[in-house]
């Protein structure tokens, strides 16, 4: 489907274009550039979905942006793993330890290096269980991403540059993206829940990855408008569901807790 955008003269290059989350006003929470473990195990539900064995360590900013839905699986799951957060004035430094000179990318048993955030984010949803029952749910499941992906990339484009270096025509574009744009691709994605999902689950009737980008992308859509769910009632009810996991619960109400001190 793509953004129908003519718009180029300020896109980001692949490195830059979402390392800095405009959705996030403090970018000087504490524990940036440490090792901060994810969340304690003892306070999360235990899970029915596989908890892998391995050592993971997850190295991205200090913000959501295109390592939330890793964070998410990794939650969800009650997955252990090392959030390694990284400063905006370090990264120059330590942009020669990315195998692309990326972030995201992800550290499997110390010998294992994983990049470009999809191509995670599939990894870990089939570690953990979270691709469908059979294969035609993961099919359906990556038809899902494969929106969702597109989704974020247009708001990349749009809206990222904007809250970056902002022009006199700010306002006019992001409106542009959330009256056009993001409207297009929410009603594409309630089109997409109603086929494929049941139980308000994006596909079939249980938590896969695709409710999980879903939900990280319309969180990221409330804090440009907090009411854009009133006219998509699917996507509301979903947003309910998908936060009815215990797990992820625990997640975000952790995360906005952080975020506030």
């Amino acid at each position: 489907m793509g953004c129908g955008s003519s718009k180029t003269n300020k896109v980001i290059e692949p490195e830059k274009k979402i390392e800095r989350d405009f959705l996030e006003e403090d970018n000087d929470n504490k524990n940036k550039n440490e090792q901060s473990p994810s969340l304690p195990n003892n306070q999360l539900k235990k899970s029915s979905l596989a908890i892998s064995s391995k050592n993971y360590k997850l190295n991205y900013f200090d913000f959501t942006g295109r390592a939330e839905l890793l964070r998410l699986i990794f939650a969800v799951s009650n997955t252990p793993f090392t959030d390694q957060r990284i400063k905006f004035k370090d990264w120059k430094n330590e942009k020669k330890n990315a195998p692309l000179e990326q972030l995201p990318y992800l550290e499997v048993d110390d010998n294992q290096i994983l990049v470009q955030s999809m191509a995670i984010a599939r990894y870990l949803a089939t570690e953990m269980n979270l691709t469908g029952t059979d294969t035609y749910e993961q099919v359906k499941v990556d038809l899902v991403l494969d929106l969702c992906k597109e989704f974020t990339d247009c708001f990349s484009i749009y809206v990222v540059p904007e809250m970056l270096y902002p022009t006199d025509e700010k306002e006019e574009i992001i409106q542009h993206f959330i009256d056009i744009l993001a409207l297009r691709y929410l009603k594409n994605i309630e089109i997409l829940i109603e086929n494929f999902g049941q139980n308000n689950y994006a596909v079939g009737d249980q938590l896969t990855v695709a409710d999980l980008f879903i939900h990280d992308l319309v969180t990221n859509m409330m804090k440009l408008k907090s009411a854009i769910l009133e006219n998509y009632p699917k996507l509301k009810k979903h947003k309910s569901q998908v936060e009815e996991n215990e797990n992820l619960k625990f997640y975000l109400e952790t995360r906005d807790r952080i975020k506030l001190e």
